[in-house]
């Protein structure tokens, strides 16, 4: 099947963006991108209403349900979903996803370490959510932590060590097309390939969910094959670029390191779960996303 490359996160004047959905949407699709989710704030940008600038690129339902600093990404939503705001972070996330689920959406959760306001108690209590944000191109999210808090790479192992299946994106959370630099959040920092049969808004979402995917800041990988024991990636190579791969399993442990661009990993059952981060000598990555176990 092909893989579809897109942005499940990025804004436009319709919230806090300094360009309109029209010039959003062009931006994208003149850079290649297959598929786009436009998630202003607390508002439902139809993609009906900008499908004639997007072609051939295909435009997502999305919203950002904007709990004070707990964010929730809807994708798939029909309508715009108001904000609830609980008596603990936790109960904020569960009541903002449980209400994309009865909008029909699937929820991700949005650079948990912003103003860091979500830690792994509050993910793995959390219900009815498959996606995490472990990159997001904006300058204010945290991706690596510090001073003693975890990274959203630590986050998403915690997580999935508590038995909790999360599949981790990667994103623009663009608001800026019109000054780029690095105190801007700007578009081309985070995606996602998705492997599916066709380029529906449907397809795309089972495919998400699936866990069919790999996220990115840059690394392109040709093709993710996981067996019963076995996750073996192939990697693209860019100019003399050269690549690193560690292979981590329950409670974050380091179960390999590879270099090369055909790392392998042979399981043998005992991990809980594999997984993979691919980093560059340009400092990108690509995040694969986990092979359960037992």
């Amino acid at each position: 099947m092909p893989w579809f490359r897109g942005n499940l996160h990025t804004h436009t004047t319709n919230s806090d963006g300094d360009s309109t959905p029209d010039e959003v949407v062009a931006w994208y699709r003149d850079a290649g991108y297959d598929f786009l989710a436009l998630t202003d704030h607390d508002l439902l940008t139809l993609p009906q209403d900008h499908a004639a600038v997007a072609a051939p690129m295909l435009l997502v339902h999305g919203e950002e349900v904007t709990a004070g600093d707990v964010h929730i990404n809807g994708l798939g939503i029909r309508s715009t979903v108001p904000p609830v705001i609980g008596a603990t972070v936790a109960e904020t996330l569960q009541r903002n996803v449980d209400a994309v689920l009865a909008d029909g959406g699937m929820a991700s959760v949005n650079h948990p370490n912003y103003r860091w306001q979500i830690g792994p108690a509050d993910l793995i209590a959390l219900r009815g959510c498959r996606l995490l944000e472990v990159f997001n191109g904006g300058p204010e999210t945290n991706n690596e932590g510090g001073a003693g808090r975890p990274s959203h790479d630590v986050l998403w192992d915690a997580v999935l060590s508590a038995d909790r299946r999360f599949h981790a994106i990667a994103v623009d959370d663009a608001h800026n097309f019109k000054v780029f630099g690095r105190p801007y959040p700007n578009p081309g920092r985070g995606w996602v390939h998705i492997r599916a049969a066709s380029l529906t808004e449907a397809t795309l979402l089972e495919a998400l969910s699936n866990g069919d995917f790999y996220a990115s800041s840059g690394v392109e990988l040709a093709d993710v094959a996981s067996g019963r024991l076995e996750l073996a990636i192939d990697i693209v190579q860019q100019y003399d670029l050269v690549y690193r791969t560690t292979f981590i399993g329950r409670g974050g442990e380091v179960l390999d390191v590879v270099d090369g661009v055909a790392p392998r990993y042979a399981a043998s059952g005992r991990e809980g779960y594999v997984r993979a981060r691919v980093d560059d000598s340009d400092g990108l990555s690509a995040w694969v996303q986990p092979l359960f176990l037992g």
